[in-house]
């Protein structure tokens, strides 16, 4: 390869990361804001909603949450609203006894009922996992 082929390139790599830069780098319109907050509230993560190439980088919702009281305001309650669809998430898991007992066949050809007991760790698993997010996010209330 040529110096020129290589240079290009590097040119041409550069712009798109200036692209992607500045796409990312939006100035906060209320429109947006809202927008991330009813994400949230749907049960998207801040991480997911960020992987969107058309919503800011995390970095910079985080400088808006200090700038915009509006906006600081509504991700707030959208938080709080998300953290309470959670706990409604851990009584369904909780009160769901789908795949609690399975049927199994034995030796002579007979279906029966076991225990399933991989079934009961996933849920505990689920169910802790998401109390220990919940009492990350409001240590106050829910520890």
């Amino acid at each position: 390869m040529n110096d020129a082929t290589d240079a290009d390139k590097v040119v041409r790599g550069t712009e798109a990361a200036k692209q992607a830069s500045q796409r990312r780098r939006r100035s906060y319109t209320p429109e947006i804001a809202r927008s991330i907050c009813e994400r949230l509230v749907e049960g998207e993560s801040l991480r997911q909603i960020c992987q969107d190439t058309s919503m800011p980088a995390r970095s910079t919702i985080f400088l808006w949450l200090e700038k915009h009281e509006e906006f600081a305001k509504w991700y707030t309650q959208a938080k709080r609203m998300q953290i309470e669809d959670l706990l409604d998430e851990t009584l369904e898991i909780a009160d769901d006894s789908t795949n609690d007992w399975i049927d199994r066949e034995g030796p002579d050809g007979k279906k029966y009922l076991v225990f399933n007991p991989d079934n009961i760790r996933r849920s505990n698993l689920q169910i802790a996992a998401r109390h220990w997010i919940i009492s990350k996010l409001m240590p106050k209330k829910y520890t």
